[in-house]
């Protein structure tokens, strides 16, 4: 649980820098000053309101790792949990991002894009899985899972806003 707050406590942190430093910067341009206070006030309550959206989206994947560890009977500890969540919740915000818009633009937006996102995060969450040190029977079921998991996410989304 350490971890979780520590992780969430550096996003609001980032957060928080960011959006004081931008909202210092555009009040510059601006004729009608607003005082620090404002900015302050500002800048914390949007700060909380990403790193929610960030909890939510981590406790997502630790939901479903929890889900698949129970299923299939393994023996992985809390700690490790929190890690591996922690870990491809950075890498589906990050990486993620840059193949889904490769995928999109050398395939155009449809289902064989998704699949093949799909199939890239399955493999990078096999890596990671790899890079923790976890069993490899217990690798893939993770990574198959929370890839199932976000595959299922992405066709109602894709089938949500283009009606076939």
């Amino acid at each position: 649980m350490l971890k979780i707050l520590a992780f969430l406590s550096v996003i609001f942190l980032v957060a928080f820098l960011l959006l004081i430093w931008f909202l210092q910067y555009e009040n510059k341009k601006d004729d009608k000053k607003d005082n620090l206070l404002t900015l302050i006030v500002m800048a914390i309550i949007f700060s909380l309101v990403i790193t929610m959206v960030i909890a939510l989206f981590l406790f997502l994947i630790i939901g479903s790792t929890n889900v698949i560890e129970i299923l299939f009977s393994f023996d992985i500890s809390t700690n490790q949990i929190i890690v591996i969540a922690i870990s491809f919740l950075v890498y589906w915000l990050t990486v993620d991002n840059i193949l889904e818009k490769v995928f999109k633009f050398l395939m155009g937006e449809n289902i064989y894009a998704i699949l093949s996102l799909s199939l890239t995060r399955v493999t990078a969450f096999y890596m990671i899985g790899i890079m923790i040190k976890l069993n490899a029977m217990i690798n893939l079921s993770i990574s198959a899972g929370v890839g199932t998991v976000l595959l299922a996410m992405d066709v109602l989304y894709f089938l949500k806003y283009n009606k076939l």
